[in-house]
């Protein structure tokens, strides 16, 4: 796959001019790699592409120029690059508006300990970026890492298994197969 390097990123005020046509083109990106799971949750499967769209957006968002300020991006983002065995996933939880939120709080507690992927016959527990508490307000995102533990079969499943919300969703092959090959990349 290949570490993101500073000379992936293109300085905020040149990459502002072609914004639109590189967001048209992650769009498309993304939309072979998000899988809705039911109306609350979507998971988005990571890849190198997703990950230097989002330094990119970072970088330009916060006018970011200096090379550690970019580096300290890069950084953060990287740990979503897929490899060493592992499939990375964002998990984005949906609300309506406030008062839907505040429900999502209430049924949906400890939902990030709750989704797996079922890659052949082995069933995976996805785990939590650390230091996003489930308290009784929890973040809408959640970075996840489903660590494959050898397990190289494309019929792959995603399972969300919660007291209060269940969903089931076989993966296209194309998507098993890219996610696999991704997630054996050296990191």
């Amino acid at each position: 796959m290949g570490k993101i390097t500073i000379d992936d990123i293109i300085p905020w005020n040149e990459y502002a001019e072609i914004r639109m046509e590189r967001v048209k083109l992650i769009v498309k990106v993304k939309s072979r790699r998000r899988i809705d799971l039911g109306n609350r949750l979507t998971l988005l499967f990571e890849n190198r592409d997703t990950v230097v769209q989002q330094i990119q957006e970072m970088v330009y968002l916060d006018r970011l120029e200096k090379k550690e300020d970019i580096e300290r991006e890069i950084k953060i983002y990287s740990d979503l690059l897929p490899c060493g065995g592992k499939i990375k996933a964002t998990l984005y939880i949906n609300a309506f508006d406030q008062e839907d939120l505040l429900k999502v709080f209430k049924e949906l507690k400890g939902i990030y300990n709750s989704v797996f992927l079922k890659v052949g016959d082995k069933l995976i527990q996805g785990i939590p970026e650390a230091g996003r508490e489930q308290g009784e307000a929890f973040s809408t995102v959640q970075y996840l890492t489903f660590d494959l533990e050898g397990a190289k079969s494309d019929d792959i499943e995603v399972h969300v298994i919660h007291e209060n919300y269940r969903v089931s969703k076989k993966l296209d092959k194309d998507l098993a197969r890219q996610l696999i090959k991704e997630a054996y990349e050296e990191c």
